[in-house]
């Protein structure tokens, strides 16, 4: 598992793709209970964040984002 710094280019992407999920709305951070989408780490095919209370749900979420690299093999 790698962590990318806010500097990374991937870092706007993958927080744009999070906000368009539709639990989302379009909201990159979904605060509720003191809670907000936390990024946990990328593999080298997807970046993961996890939500301790969704609004929408109002319990644990994963959410799994796929790299770009990842869907391009032999890149």
């Amino acid at each position: 598992m790698e962590y990318l710094d806010i500097n990374n280019p991937e870092w706007s992407k993958m927080w744009d793709e999070l906000a368009a999920y539709k639990m989302n709305a379009g909201d990159h951070l979904c605060v509720f209970e003191g809670q907000c989408w936390e990024y946990m780490g990328s593999t080298i095919d997807h970046h993961h964040f996890r939500h301790a209370c969704h609004p929408l749900t109002q319990r644990v979420e994963y959410l799994y984002i796929e790299r770009a690299r990842a869907a391009v093999g032999w890149a």
